[in-house]
């Protein structure tokens, strides 16, 4: 279903984000497309530029279901789809598109220590992340299913065998390329759960919205388009030009991660760059008073009970980058997150909301430079770092 809108004063986001301008006689327009990656895709451009829009819109929306089909698991024939369903120890064909994803997630899997961990899919699927358990028609089809996956957790069985290093490492599932084709191996390695195998799984869904951002943003650039943005989800962005003012900037506002801290947490400044945010409030459920949450952490457990990240949002680098590393950092400790947002200040800057679960206090973590970005909280507790 697609969508054209004329935009006003305040441009709204689905999701995390939400952008705001004062029009200054310029007009903006909106083209939405639903249900990529299980969410919307928005552009907004300006009407001053006189850009193809239905051109250059049909290459964005043709692009974003190419990397969809290509990567998403629950594509039948996708990469990740065919890797996970490969017998162990075999070779899995993947096309350009997805090897590029899968080197991508490969550098970050190295770069965050092993935070962002595409190989996960097992896990992910355990504890009812995985697409099919959002089907209104969702039914168990695995042994370690279970009817009502939000009441019921899983068998520990299951958990320590998914857990597993060899069912985690995503070092072992080797990228080649050879004549001009491309292949991921899948480890030969199982775990055996009461006499049925199971062989490692992945999930790039987390990088496809992203890679669907850096996509459009190429297509928008080739065509020398100047203002607007392009956004995935709500939680992917790539920011261009506000015409609407003289210096550029549009004001994004960063969708609060508790209700008790107000609708909105930050605000940032920004102009000709990327934004990603990932955080335990997008997909979770409770149980015993326990948040369960879909991003599954180093311990192999997922993110959401007693001290940790809520949200993180990264700025600068690609948008596909920026989603891998802002969910690595949902998954470290305040002091993890800094020094890794430290060493890698030259290519992105961070913001993110710690927890304290033993104070019961937040406090928002940042070295997004002043000069550049603007960062406001709604709740006391502001640290900056280098």
């Amino acid at each position: 279903m697609k969508k054209l809108a004329c935009i006003a004063a305040a441009v709204l986001l689905t999701g995390v984000f939400a952008l705001s301008a004062c029009t200054g006689g310029e007009t903006l327009r909106a083209k939405d497309e639903y249900n990529r990656f299980g969410s919307q895709i928005r552009w907004v451009y300006s009407t001053a530029e006189e850009p193809d829009a239905d051109a250059l819109w049909a290459q964005m929306t043709a692009r974003t279901a190419e990397i969809e089909s290509g990567i998403s698991v629950s594509v039948s024939g996708s990469a990740a789809a065919r890797f996970n369903e490969a017998a162990a120890g075999t070779s899995v064909a993947v096309d350009e598109t997805a090897y590029g994803i899968l080197q991508t997630a490969a550098a970050m899997y190295a770069e965050t220590g092993g935070a962002y961990n595409p190989a996960t899919g097992l896990l992910v699927d355990l504890w009812g992340f995985s697409p099919r358990h959002r089907a209104v028609d969702y039914q168990p089809a695995f042994p370690y299913d279970r009817q009502n996956f939000e009441e019921t957790l899983p068998e520990q069985k299951f958990i320590d065998a998914f857990s597993a290093p060899e069912m985690t490492d995503f070092t072992a599932a080797a990228l080649s390329e050879t004549d001009g084709g491309y292949s991921i191996a899948k480890p030969a390695a199982v775990a055996s759960v009461d006499g049925t195998d199971y062989s490692m799984r992945i999930s790039l869904d987390g990088i496809g919205k992203g890679a669907s951002v850096d996509a459009a943003a190429e297509i928008l650039r080739t065509a020398g388009v100047k203002y607007g943005y392009y956004n995935a989800g709500g939680s992917s962005l790539c920011v261009l030009e506000n015409p609407s003012r003289q210096d550029g900037i549009w004001e994004i506002t960063v969708n609060s991660p508790r209700e008790e801290l107000g609708t909105s947490y930050a605000t940032l400044s920004v102009k000709n760059t990327t934004v990603s945010t990932s955080g335990d409030y997008e997909q979770y459920y409770e149980i015993g008073g326990t948040r369960y949450s879909h991003i599954i952490g180093k311990d192999c457990k997922p993110v959401g009970a007693g001290s940790h990240i809520l949200c993180a949002t990264v700025v600068g680098g690609t948008a596909a980058e920026g989603d891998a590393r802002a969910t690595a950092l949902v998954t470290m400790s305040a002091s993890e997150a800094q020094e890794y947002a430290s060493a890698h200040s030259d290519v992105f800057r961070v913001m993110f909301v710690w927890y304290d679960a033993e104070s019961d206090e937040y406090v928002l973590y940042t070295n997004l430079d002043q000069s550049q970005y603007t960062v406001t909280a709604s709740f006391d507790g502001v640290e900056a770092f280098a």
